[in-house]
């Protein structure tokens, strides 16, 4: 059975016909409430008690809320008929009271039924509406269940297999996916089918070998078939051979459609389904529902074939990484021959025929500036190959920090930028490596020296938050801009590569810091108001948590 007649008949368990009162019910209850009214009255006058519309008023109540303003009306004219009949006229004043709140009582249950009885034709309305509804659920159940099956693989044959295992059970007793390759031939991708011997019998058969099929004028052309009723005829003329046709003939084939696979312009296949021993035929709708499932096969098929070629792509970048990392091997050798020169300076101011203080004071900062940056090289090289492992143990950050502090203060203090250290321990240790913490805490505070000039200040701040430890190394230097501040913690990226040459680095501190920091399960952020609004940033991380496993 097909998607839309299972729909229409899901959906008619679910129709509740409304049930219309009887035309002359309603006047009936009025009639027969005045009536009680006028012996409610009758008995009363019995007792002494007058209550001239006590009886008649509720009796023109009922007859309106039951039957709307014609039964009301009725009451209320029998009312005064029989109050005038069996009791006399009344009191003028009184009288046109009970007329007019009884007529607009009236006038209000019309109202209350026509807004009922527009309400049940609503309800009609959304039934109807219910019913289409059911039906566009069930179609996009379907075809929902087509998309997961078809995003759960990139290997493009199983994909097509799983559609054809989808359309069998719900659309078709037999399925077949057709694929166009490179060559131009057609190759069978998947067949399901509720026989597997039949299945297995039809697979025999190269698909449309000699090009009779109408499967073959729909990959040309690119156009739908639908073949409501398949004839001996047409089997006889797509029939490979005898056994071919017999083994057709024993399938039953009832009703058929084939639908191409498009994709970007390029027709990639065809789908085949076909209705056998269920005797059902396909209407357009059918047609409709298998059209929009081949159009998302197809697409699964050309992501499949665009994933194969990323692949390629892919390993042409990884190949380029290779050789970017030799690169930096190459780069950091390279950095070590001017300390050869250093050395060679000390051994000259070891003769003591230069000013050995300047000499040693000269050598000693640049031997600790080209180490630096082998050794952030290496550490991008470890990163990259994911070497880079941590010796995490119960750390005090607060001893961290100042020890990281006081190995830059000598370059503030000469450069004139003052050190504004605020450093309350955490209540608990955070568990990390030592050496590891402390070079996050020097690279982020000699990068904010290296860029505040002279007269400005760095503040280093370290405090508790809830569970976590947070340092903020705020400095009043040059500051970043908007658009360059998603960058900042990127390999080789540097905001001013001219200003960044003159104060030495390769634009890698950052990103080694922001790697060391996401090791120890912390996480950095930086912020800035602008060029000459300095730059903040700000390091969470755990307290008396083991945050980090040793490795990468």
């Amino acid at each position: 059975m097909s998607i839309h007649q299972l729909t229409r008949s899901a959906s008619s368990s679910h129709i509740r016909v409304p049930v219309r009162p009887r035309p002359l019910l309603p006047y009936g209850v009025a009639l027969l409430s005045v009536v009680v009214a006028t012996l409610l009255r009758l008995a009363l006058e019995a007792f002494g008690v007058r209550l001239p519309f006590l009886t008649f008023f509720l009796a023109t109540i009922i007859s309106a809320w039951l039957g709307g303003v014609g039964p009301g009306a009725l009451a209320l004219g029998l009312s005064l008929a029989a109050n005038a009949a069996l009791f006399g006229a009344s009191d003028r004043t009184r009288t046109a009271a009970f007329l007019v709140v009884c007529t607009v009582i009236v006038l209000l249950y019309g109202s209350l039924r026509a807004a009922k009885g527009r309400a049940e034709r609503a309800r009609e309305s959304e039934l109807e509406a219910r019913r289409a509804a059911e039906a566009a659920r069930e179609r996009a159940s379907f075809l929902a269940d087509g998309n997961v099956l078809l995003t759960a693989s990139l290997d493009y044959d199983q994909t097509l297999s799983t559609v054809a295992g989808l359309l069998v059970p719900r659309l078709a007793d037999w399925c077949a996916v057709d694929v166009v390759e490179p060559d131009g031939t057609i190759r069978r991708s998947a067949v399901a089918n509720r026989d597997p011997a039949l299945a297995r019998a039809t697979s025999v058969y190269p698909p449309d070998p000699d090009g009779r099929h109408p499967r073959t004028a729909v990959i040309r052309t690119g156009r739908s078939q639908l073949f409501a009723e398949v004839t001996d005829e047409g089997l006889v003329s797509i029939a490979a051979n005898a056994e071919h046709l017999r083994v057709m003939r024993e399938m039953g084939y009832a009703s058929a459609i084939i639908v191409p696979l498009v994709a970007r312009g390029r027709t990639l296949g065809a789908i085949t389904c076909a209705t056998m021993e269920s005797g059902l035929h396909y209407t357009t709708d059918d047609l409709a529902l298998v059209e929009d499932l081949a159009v998302r096969a197809a697409l699964a098929l050309d992501n499949a074939r665009l994933y194969r070629a990323a692949e390629a792509a892919r390993a042409e970048a990884e190949e380029a990484n290779r050789v970017k990392d030799e690169f930096l091997s190459v780069v950091s050798h390279e950095l070590k021959t001017p300390l050869a020169s250093t050395f060679g300076w000390l051994r000259v101011a070891r003769t003591g025929k230069s000013d050995q203080a300047r000499a040693f004071d000269t050598m000693e900062r640049s031997m600790r500036a080209q180490a630096k940056l082998i050794e952030d090289l290496l550490d991008v090289s470890r990163i990259v190959a994911g070497r880079l492992r941590l010796d995490p143990r119960p750390i005090e950050l607060a001893r961290v920090v100042e020890a990281a502090v006081d190995t830059i203060r000598p370059e503030s203090e000469a450069k004139g930028v003052r050190l504004d250290v605020r450093v309350t321990p955490p209540t608990g240790p955070v568990v990390g490596d030592a050496d590891r913490l402390q070079q996050i805490v020097w690279n982020l505070v000699s990068n904010a020296v290296k860029f505040t000039p002279p007269g400005g200040r760095v503040g280093v701040r370290l405090h508790e938050v809830g569970s976590d430890a947070e340092l903020v190394v705020e400095d009043t230097g040059k500051g970043v801009t908007k658009e360059f501040l998603p960058h900042m913690f990127e390999r080789f990226r540097q905001a001013d590569p001219v200003t960044s040459r003159d104060k030495g680095g390769l634009g890698l501190g950052l990103a080694i810091t922001r790697h060391l920091v996401g090791l120890h399960g912390g996480r950095i952020t930086v912020a800035s108001d602008g060029p000459g609004k300095g730059t903040t940033f700000t390091v969470v991380l755990p307290v008396s948590s083991l945050a980090a496993n040793g490795s990468s």
